[in-house]
């Protein structure tokens, strides 16, 4: 059984051993299944949403077809340390045990999750009619937001299960009918906050989609990295650190964490044209008891060229705590205003100190945004 990750299962199966795969980026089902866990009852951490389960593939290419024959199946695992009740049981597992089904029944080239969608309300009014308390995050408004490096903006598409309608507003407001209905992709530039919300037949409200923007001049410019982030924590790549979006909670598992492990993180930002800024900030995700720590050092460099990079800044940061804590920590560099096209962020991880069980050893760094102004 194979529940730390798929590495285990995939060396049993090449081994001829027989299989079950429950690794936990998938088949946890005692982690939050919405990055809104304000709004969820107290669960463990982590985040895998339905959509996340359905793209779930047990037989992966790497496995000779008589390897993949070994893979019997998959199994969900719902820890209940944080789980009171059987109602609460039944609210972690539908509909996301009915994504983990069809990854286990239908092959790999039958898997549509856009079809299983259409599907999935008949299953719910099932579930409705027979009493239980099943979770209804799919009726919700899902967003895409996407930098586009071409525009230099973010691209913004909302939509949900039903294709009901969403109205969304750019300036924090509730929307109503009477705000503007969604009509496809949209671009914002400038700081934003969005509210999103289907409004179906006869009044029936979704819940408020909520993302703010906070962009600064780096966003939506072209970014790249000379560090390659850890590959469970990589998301959608380098294009997340300028996108405008803050990770809102130490959940490093939202996808708005991009991770990297025991190494310096070093990203160059292309402003285009010579642009002027005084200050430059980031920000950590710090979890010491997952091995996460904050930055240990950040250092600024300009350059006109790519090539050739003089130093604006740098800060040195010293944790004195003595045991574990979690937050999200800011980091802003001050400085004269300097003139430079390409911009060299560097973020130096931490040596884990003596009361730590990696004591030694360089700590993860999770950042979520790089802004400069």
């Amino acid at each position: 059984m194979s529940w730390r990750g798929m590495e285990g299962g995939i060396q049993a199966a090449q081994m001829g051993h027989d299989v079950i795969m429950t690794p936990t980026t998938y088949c946890y089902f005692d982690y939050y299944q919405t990055q809104n866990t304000d709004e969820e009852p107290l669960a463990i951490g982590g985040y895998v949403p339905i959509e996340k389960v359905y793209s779930f593939e047990p037989a992966p290419d790497i496995l000779t077809e008589g390897q993949k024959a070994r893979i019997l199946g998959l199994q969900a695992n719902l820890w209940t340390e944080y789980i009171e009740t059987p109602d609460y049981v039944e609210y972690m597992i539908m509909p996301r045990i009915a994504a983990l089904s069809e990854v286990q029944w239908v092959k790999p080239e039958k898997k549509n999750y856009e079809a299983f969608l259409t599907r999935l309300p008949g299953l719910l009014n099932l579930y409705g009619k027979l009493g239980y308390n099943y979770a209804t995050h799919v009726f919700d408004v899902q967003a895409k937001m996407i930098p586009n490096f071409e525009t230099n903006s973010l691209d913004v598409e909302l939509s949900t299960i039903d294709n009901a309608p969403v109205y969304y507003t750019l300036d924090g407001t509730v929307p109503t009918v009477s705000s503007t209905k969604y009509d496809g992709k949209f671009s914002i530039r400038e700081n934003t906050e969005i509210k999103a919300m289907a409004i179906r037949e006869g009044g029936n409200t979704s819940k408020v989609l909520s993302e703010k923007i906070n962009a600064s001049k780096a966003s939506y410019k072209p970014v790249t990295l000379l560090t390659t982030p850890d590959p469970n924590y990589r998301y959608t790549g380098e294009g997340m650190l300028v996108d405008g979006l803050f990770g809102n909670s130490t959940n490093y598992k939202t996808g708005k964490w991009m991770g990297f492990k025991g190494e310096n993180i070093v990203a160059i930002i292309d402003m285009l044209e010579p642009t002027e800024i005084s200050t430059a900030q980031i920000r950590n995700c710090v979890v010491t008891g997952d091995w996460i720590f904050d930055a240990s050092e950040i250092v600024l460099e300009s350059s006109d060229n790519d090539s050739v990079f003089t130093v604006v800044n740098s800060q040195k940061l010293l944790d004195a705590n003595t045991t574990h804590w979690s937050d999200i920590t800011t980091h802003t560099l001050s400085f004269d205003p300097v003139t430079a096209r390409y911009f060299r962020l560097t973020v130096k991880p931490t040596v884990m100190p003596a009361w730590h069980p990696g004591k030694g050893s360089k700590g993860y760094v999770f950042i979520d945004e790089i802004s400069l102004n």
